[in-house]
């Protein structure tokens, strides 16, 4: 069984075009389940952890997603366990016909089972539901057996008998009030569940309390709205760990229930509160006895919120329910108490304390409640500094949330604090979280700095704890006077314990929602698209900053009225959602009257979202403004037409007709202008006479064709000049074939500018694969979590912000943004590398180089054992951009560290020399190696990781080939699994204050040594 709970597990998948499934994400909350991390991202795993779906599970996850249609299965947890979860969520169309699909799976154990297990009759293995209430977990079909016949009373034992016996498929067996069932499941399991027998009379369950295995609450709080007109209760919250009934028990609770759990002698108060004709306030507060299921007697203090619902006429009450037992238990025994507090004068003391700190919780809330408290101490106890401080989640350090001196709120923020807290605050020992020094006990406060600097006399610390006994914050008093009444403190802090902790793990999570909340807003409202969302009854449940705009509006209440035009249909937005929610389609492009004779043009797409328990459908609308995309595409489709026109119309050349000799009949054109020859001196002569060697063989071969009647199209070359022929054949008014008419046109030009267009393209075109890939990885990435985050706001539990399932879903939501901001990070370095300004040239010297990236990573290096031969004696040094030179070396270096063989040294040998007009790096390790059949076209790429054993974002290699690129040059690399890799970087010799695009230069050349080589061969990495 998993030692940590969890409410919902998030997993994000691709489906590639080729039907190849791809893990992206999956939520932390699987970490606290399974042990090795790296099996996460392996399809493999999901099908050992739902061997109840049919193989391969994504496939199938995949089908049953598309349709919106929700799984309910058996999860594997190891170990013999399971749990029962459901499946639910989305897929959306992304580009290149692949799919983004995101799924949740949520515990949901089906209705009425009392206990599961699942058996596979061909191995007998038996695995048992985590969640069955008798906590017994057989090893064997024996020993399981064994427990049905000792638990439960049979009136067939002869099926029993068979059920033993290994004969499981359609048993049913009767346990008096609950029945045994063998259901069939996939891949050979079969399900043995318990229920309860809906045509019996209704007994007490044999079977103990259910286990609080997923939680059902937060800070034992507990909520209900009460419908005064129907005099309906609906209650949430901490109803099992407060009340300890079920949750099922209070689905139908009404006030006559609930008035029959309340004391007596607090019936009447209750009574007039609720049933009272008209609220003259917004908000009451009583506290009062209410039974649990124990037959005892709890003080709750019920805040509540009154509204009115004007069109309906209807009044709700919205309660809030906190146990205040144990202050109220406090006040009571005081005065009965005996040994600690002998003193009636102190008893009371404490006893007004605690009243007023009561009245202070029922006026503050969050960090002003924690003002007043130190200063009510202060007010009391007279101590010379008060504080609260609160323990950081991530680095476990304190942090002042509260601090009163002398009576004095103040500024608790400062490094002195910072110090003090962390540092110099004595702590208690692991067995006890409470700590009380004075200068009375002789030197206990000499090994102090800061308490001897300030001269305090007497502390008092007390460290707050959670439920799990996890500290979460601590209360400390210092005074310059010594401590005179110490059961006093003792016993006063003892009592108000639990209740600062509680509030302080309340505000924790406020300030954590409050914080997130923030990061919602900043995605929601920084992204270009506009983004709403629309609930089952069309009615907005989200909108940001830029949806308005868009559709020409100043409020929201028309957004749905918005009429907009489909294929020359009128259809207002409301339509149009109502249109896709029947079909499968999720993109559309649509027109909006933007005045009267002009439109905008917006792309819409959609996402289909179920919540709640009745599956109930949200719709998720992303529209883009693409109008001025579009006239700015018109507009080049209009050029390269323009363009293409002047090309065909204006050639540049000569005309000739030739008879069947290939004599010139005639001939002109400007090319005979431009070259300064007369075209009439030509006429006679032969066409042939102007070629040699394989020229004349091609206009020999074509001039041939022609007179069978061809047209051919050829060309040739003559005195560096590349031209281009097109002939046709010409008839006399009998139809033969007597003349040729040639057309020719110099292309050198042409040529060479097509030639420069290649290579035009082919950049463009590896620009624009870059521009796509990076498309997609800012599409996918910033809107999974954007997706992500609409669909764990629609599954927040606003009604009850204290839903267990939103602490989850909370969670979720931050590392969605988190993983965003991540994400964001990464892109704007990459952008900042293709933007950047004209870098600084200068004459780097290797040698001095690398000894600086030695010394950077020196304890990397050091630590790794790694022997680093070098040779620069071919190229000592070269003009370049130092960062640039540097990071490679930096990438290279880390590399080798990280990825070096486990069973051998590592080794590096790096070399520099010319050739072909290229400075080249050599750099080569003895590593793991790669596999690049596998991984060949995405070694460079955006994002790629190819170990999982060693931390990484996949982004060193990109960045270094696109620093590569910029100045012109190009990075080859050799690797094979298990020896070790090879990078060779061919770079441009800069020029010295130019810009990037001028490249070799002779001011100044690299240094090259006269050496021979084979006086300079280095030991290779050893591979062995």
């Amino acid at each position: 069984m998993p030692e940590k709970k969890f409410n919902n597990l998030l997993l994000t998948f691709k489906k590639s075009s080729e039907g190849v499934f791809e893990i992206l994400y999956v939520s932390k909350s699987f970490f606290g389940i399974f042990n090795e991390r790296s099996k996460f991202y392996r399809t493999e795993f999901f099908d050992e952890i739902f061997p109840t779906i049919q193989s391969p599970v994504f496939e199938r996850l995949f089908d049953y997603l598309g349709k919106a249609e929700v799984l309910e299965v058996p999860f594997f947890l190891g170990q013999n366990k399971f749990t029962w979860v459901k499946i639910e969520g989305f897929t959306m169309a992304q580009e290149e016909n692949s799919y983004l699909v995101n799924a949740m799976i949520v515990p949901n154990r089906p209705a009425e089972t009392q206990s599961s297990w699942i058996v596979h009759p061909l191995t007998q293995t038996i695995l048992t539901d985590i969640s069955n209430p008798s906590g017994f977990i057989p090893k064997d079909m024996q020993e399981f057996c064994q427990h049905l016949h000792d638990k439960y009373r049979f009136s067939d034992t002869e099926k029993l008998n068979e059920l033993c016996k290994g004969n499981l498929s359609g048993q049913v067996l009767d346990l008096d009030v609950l029945k045994m069932n063998s259901l069939s499941l996939k891949n050979g399991y079969q399900l043995l569940a318990i229920k309860k027998q809906r045509n019996r009379p209704k007994f007490p369950n044999l079977i103990e309390n259910k286990p609080n295995y997923i939680p059902h609450s937060f800070l034992d709080i507990l909520y209900f709205e009460y419908l005064r007109e129907d005099k309906e209760m609906i209650w949430s919250g901490a109803i099992t760990e407060l009340l300890g009934y079920e949750e099922n028990q209070f689905k139908n609770y009404s006030i006559w229930d609930w008035l029959e759990m309340v004391h007596p002698n607090d019936r009447v108060k209750v009574r007039e509160l609720f049933f009272t004709p008209r609220y003259e306030l917004d908000s009451y507060t009583l506290t009062y006895r209410v039974k649990n299921n124990k037959d005892t007697y709890l003080h709750l203090k019920n805040s509540l919120k009154v509204f009115y619902d004007i069109p309906s006429k209807r009044t709700v009450l919205v309660g809030i329910l906190r146990d205040v037992s144990e202050i109220n238990k406090a006040k009571k025994n005081l005065l009965e108490k005996e040994g600690i507090i002998q003193n009636l004068n102190e008893k009371e003391f404490i006893q007004k304390t605690l009243k007023e700190v009561t009245e202070i919780s029922n006026q503050f809330s969050g960090k002003a409640l924690f003002d007043q408290i130190v200063l009510l101490l202060y007010k009391k106890l007279g101590f010379t500094y008060c504080m609260i401080a609160n323990t950081d989640p991530v680095n476990h350090s304190l942090e002042m949330v509260s601090l009163a001196i002398s009576g004095t709120l103040t500024s608790g923020i400062s490094e002195k604090w910072r110090k003090f807290l962390n540092h110099d605050l004595p702590t208690p020992t692991q067995e006890r979280n409470f700590l009380m020094l004075s200068s009375q006990d002789g030197n206990a406060l000499d090994p102090h700095p800061f308490l001897k600097k300030h001269q305090i006399a007497s502390l008092i610390r007390l460290d707050l704890l959670d439920k799990e006994k996890t500290k979460i914050g601590t209360l400390c008093f210092l005074h310059q006077e010594p401590l005179q009444n110490r059961s006093l403190y003792r016993e006063l802090f003892r009592i108000l314990a639990d209740w600062i902790g509680k509030e302080l793990h309340r505000f924790r999570f406020e300030s954590t929602l409050q914080e997130t909340n923030f990061m919602h807003d900043a995605i929601l409202n920084g992204t270009a698209y506009a983004i709403f969302a629309v609930n089952h009854q069309f009615e907005i449940t989200l909108i940001n900053n830029k949806t308005l705009p868009v559709f020409n509006l100043k409020r929201k209440d028309n957004l749905l009225e918005t009429v907009l035009i489909n294929n020359g249909i009128k259809q207002n937005l409301r339509e149009v959602i109502t249109q896709f929610s029947h079909s499968k389609k999720n993109t559309a492009y649509l027109l909006l009257p933007n005045g009267a004779e002009d439109f905008k043009e917006l792309k819409i797409s959609f996402t289909r979202i179920r919540y709640g328990k009745r599956n109930r459908v949200s719709y998720v609308v992303f529209v883009d403004d693409i109008t001025d995309r579009t006239v700015s595409e018109k507009r080049l489709i209009a050029s390269e037409q323009l363009y293409r026109s002047i090309a065909e119309n204006f050639p540049g050349g000569t005309v000739d007709v030739l008879d069947k000799s290939f004599n010139y009949i005639f001939t002109d054109g400007e090319e005979y202008r431009l070259a300064g020859k007369d075209p009439k001196s030509l006429v006679g002569t032969s066409h042939l006479d102007q070629y040699t060697g394989e020229n004349l063989a091609i206009t020999r071969k074509n001039l041939n064709k022609i007179l069978q009647g061809q047209r051919v199209s050829f060309e040739t070359e003559a005195q560096q000049q590349r031209f281009l022929k097109s002939g046709v054949p010409l008839t006399n008014d009998a139809g033969n074939i007597d003349r040729i008419l040639l057309v020719k046109q110099n292309i050198t030009k042409a040529k060479k500018l097509e030639s420069e267009r290649e290579k035009l393209i082919k950049d463009l075109k590896s620009h624009n694969e870059e521009l796509l890939r990076f498309a997609y990885i800012v599409s996918h990435n910033l809107r999974a979590p954007i997706v992500n985050i609409s669909l764990l706001i629609d599954l927040f539990n606003e009604e009850d912000p204290a839903d267990p399932e939103n602490i989850e879903v909370m969670e979720n939501l931050k590392i969605s943004t988190n993983l965003l901001d991540a994400t964001l990070q990464d892109l704007i370095e990459v952008v900042s590398i293709k933007k950047q300004k004209i870098p600084k040239v200068e004459l780097i010297d290797f040698k001095l180089l690398l000894n600086n990236v030695e010394k950077s990573l020196f304890n990397q290096l050091k630590e790794s054992g790694i022997k680093i031969h070098k040779d620069f004696t071919d190229l000592e040094e070269m003009n370049y951009v130092h960062a640039h030179l540097e990071n490679f070396f930096m990438n290279f270096m880390t590399n080798a560290v990280k990825y070096r063989h486990p069973d051998r040294s590592p080794e590096v040998y790096i070399r520099t020399y010319k050739e072909k007009g290229y400075c080249i790096i050599h750099f080569e390790d003895n590593g793991i190696g790669l596999d690049l059949k596998r991984y060949g076209d995405r070694i460079f790429g955006l994002y790629q990781r190819f170990h999982n054993h060693v931390e990484g974002k996949g982004l060193g290699l990109y960045l270094v080939r696109e620093q590569i690129r910029v100045n012109d040059g190009k990075i080859e690399i050799e690797s094979e699994v298990g020896r070790g890799t090879i990078f060779k970087v061919y770079l441009r010799n800069l020029m010295m204050g130019k810009t990037k695009n001028n490249l070799t230069s002779q001011e100044p050349l690299p240094r090259e040594s006269t050496e021979s080589k084979a006086e300079r061969q280095l030991p290779r990495p050893n591979r062995a």
